[in-house]
């Protein structure tokens, strides 16, 4: 068995800091008893986030500081004063212009959101929770916040929590690459690999240049024993990530476990022709399903069927197939197929399938 190093949760929490500027759209939040916010302090913030976007954060501060001298107790000019400290690596002070943004607007989420990135970076993780919580009271759309909760969740071990947030950022926007992969980790320390496949798979749909997705998708495979996959997203890794020692090592064992499979595949294969009956073809078939060998096992299941038209269980064989790709006319006609040759005491669960899907189809 492999081990799959670093299928770790992605990834560091999210302070994504274009997306976490203050907006002077926030300014409606301010509490009622806030003087109103001076045109220029708006036109300064705006020239500050400018700033913060091409990280020239000195000429930031300056707009920054220009734009609280009109309105010292503008909240979002404080949120901005707190990324330049956090991103000065000055997370003391950035904390304190945080929570002085948070003085003056009690409803400033960014600054919730960014005050729990700190804590959960420091390891305080009921704190960051709070925080992170009070954020999404504010906007429950707010997914980095959302993200970095399902973190937190996760480093208090509490997995169903974090599973719930994951799947709610999914719901909201299925094109977050970490919240799928993060989803298919804690399906992995569950055991449910095919559920893991699954979710890193869209990961690295998602984000194709993300080697560390790869790896993980990789080691999800080699649970599954599809190895030559396996392989190949090693390999991807190893092009991603020339000098990482997991994927590099990882690919060598893939690369050794797929050879012996192909040898012991065709060994098993060469067998089971020879025998030619649809018994070993059926068998043959529902090997290289196991392996994920989806075009073989189909011509197999057809061959099983053109030497015996009334074995019953290659017919379904090729109905599942169908019915996964969703080619409904080919999936009726084998559901057809497999309930005119199967019987009830043979196949119920089958029968039953089959007679569903069917059912279905005449609505």
């Amino acid at each position: 068995m492999i081990v799959p190093h670093f299928l770790s949760y992605t990834r560091a929490a999210m302070c994504l800091p274009r997306a976490l500027y203050a907006l002077p759209l926030l300014t409606t939040l301010a509490c009622l008893s806030a003087p109103p916010v001076h045109e220029r302090a708006l036109l300064n913030n705006e020239l500050c986030v400018q700033q913060l976007g091409v990280n020239d954060l000195e000429r930031a501060e300056v707009y920054c500081d220009l734009g609280l001298e009109f309105s010292p107790t503008y909240a979002d000019l404080w949120v901005n004063k707190g990324l330049i400290r956090l991103k000065q690596g000055d997370t003391d002070k950035a904390k304190d212009f945080f929570i002085k943004a948070l003085r003056y607007n009690n409803e400033q989420a960014q600054a919730y959101q960014n005050l729990g990135y700190i804590y959960l970076q420091e390891g305080s993780y009921g704190k960051a929770h709070d925080n992170f919580q009070r954020a999404l009271k504010v906007n429950p759309d707010y997914l980095e916040a959302r993200f970095n909760l399902g973190l937190t969740y996760l480093k208090m071990e509490k997995a169903e929590e974090a599973k719930k947030e994951f799947r709610t950022i999914i719901a909201v926007n299925p094109n977050i690459a970490d919240a799928h992969h993060n989803l298919g980790i804690l399906a992995y320390g569950q055991g449910k690999f095919e559920q893991a496949a699954e979710d890193i798979g869209r990961a690295v749909q998602l984000s194709p240049d993300v080697a560390t997705f790869w790896h993980d998708y990789g080691a999800t495979l080699m649970e599954l024993s599809r190895f030559a996959e396996a392989k190949d997203a090693f390999a991807t890794c190893v092009t991603l990530d020339q000098k990482n020692p997991q994927c590099l090592n990882n690919l060598a064992i893939a690369q050794r476990k797929a050879a012996l499979t192909d040898s012991a595949m065709k060994e098993m294969k060469d067998t089971r022709t020879a025998e030619n009956t649809p018994e070993s073809l059926y068998m043959l078939a529902k090997q290289q399903s196991e392996q994920g060998l989806v075009d073989q096992e189909e011509r197999t299941y057809k061959k099983c069927v053109r030497l015996d038209g009334k074995f019953a269980p290659c017919h379904f064989g090729l109905y599942k197939i169908y019915a996964e790709a969703k080619k409904r006319d080919a999936a009726i006609i084998a559901c057809k197929n497999f309930l005119k040759y199967g019987t009830a005491d043979e196949f119920p669960s089958e029968i039953e399938t089959c007679e569903k899907y069917l059912a279905n189809d005449t609505f």
